[in-house]
């Protein structure tokens, strides 16, 4: 299998209308920059798993708000704009494929928005940074592998999650699942720092622009694995992560503060996705 495989497959995805329309509809508000926040209170209200998603991420321990936010609208005015887009724009994408089979999806995406709250609160510290970015950037982080699962199951069940997982992934697909994941997000028409963040989350400092966004998801990745574990993750922790830690600027304080923030909001992520019928 080559690479040029994996990109017919993507395009494919787009050509047989498996995207649901509202992400599309979503992603042109949000490159209209005279998108109104009624533009997108419509969109998240038209559907309504996505509203009750929104909601609950509006009123999680992470932004204090716990069960002060009754609707869209407040949520709209607490969370802003920017961060409803984001939170759309990543709902949508996990709705395009199954989260129920043989490889748990489930618990992927699980460990996906894991390191979403991580790098959100991550970029908290890191000023030059912004937390709906992070939050976006973290959650479609491994999309790739997701693609490449549902493009041949028993060929990506052969790939483990050692250090070895991206030479493995090269020599069985033709490419790796970061550049799968970073097609995925161009065919979509996601921003170009979401892009690159996606395709180099395991390799941050070959990125140019948004190198920063790169480097608080790599580290909020390999965060989750230490914390939060799980078979599906592939975070492992390398010396381009105490690197990271530095450029940053980022102590051990910042992290114990982080991984204490992330345990406040833990029992919800579990819950945040309802089971789908596969």
């Amino acid at each position: 299998m080559a690479a040029d495989d994996v990109k017919r497959y993507i395009k494919g995805l787009n050509n047989l209308s498996t995207l649901p329309a509202l992400l599309g509809r979503i992603i042109a508000a949000a490159n209209d920059e005279n998108a109104s926040p009624d533009d997108f209170h419509k969109l998240v209200s038209f559907d309504q798993a996505l509203a009750q998603r929104v909601l609950r991420y509006a009123n999680s321990a992470l932004l204090g708000h716990s069960g002060q936010i009754k609707d869209i609208d407040q949520a709209i005015m607490f969370l802003g704009t920017d961060r409803i887009r984001s939170i759309a724009i990543g709902m949508s994408v996990l709705d395009v494929f199954p989260s129920r089979t043989g490889f748990n999806i489930q618990n992927l995406w699980v460990h996906s928005y894991e390191v979403a709250y991580l790098a959100a609160v991550l970029s908290e510290r890191v000023s030059i940074t912004q937390p709906q970015e992070c939050f976006l950037a973290g959650l479609l982080h491994d999309v790739g592998r997701v693609v490449l699962y549902t493009m041949d199951s028993k060929k990506f069940l052969k790939i483990e999650t050692t250090d070895t997982m991206l030479e493995q992934e090269t020599a069985v697909f033709g490419c790796t699942h970061g550049e799968a994941g970073g097609w995925f997000a161009e065919s979509i028409g996601l921003p170009h720092e979401i892009i690159s963040t996606i395709r180099y989350h395991h390799h941050p400092s070959v990125v140019q622009e948004g190198r920063e966004i790169a480097s608080v998801i790599s580290l909020a990745e390999a965060l989750s694995r230490q914390i939060s574990p799980h078979i599906e993750d592939d975070g492992i922790w390398t010396r381009e992560h105490d690197a990271i830690l530095l450029e940053l600027s980022l102590t051990q304080s910042d992290i114990s503060s982080v991984v204490e923030k992330f345990a406040e909001v833990r029992p919800e992520i579990d819950n945040f996705f309802p089971a789908k019928e596969p």
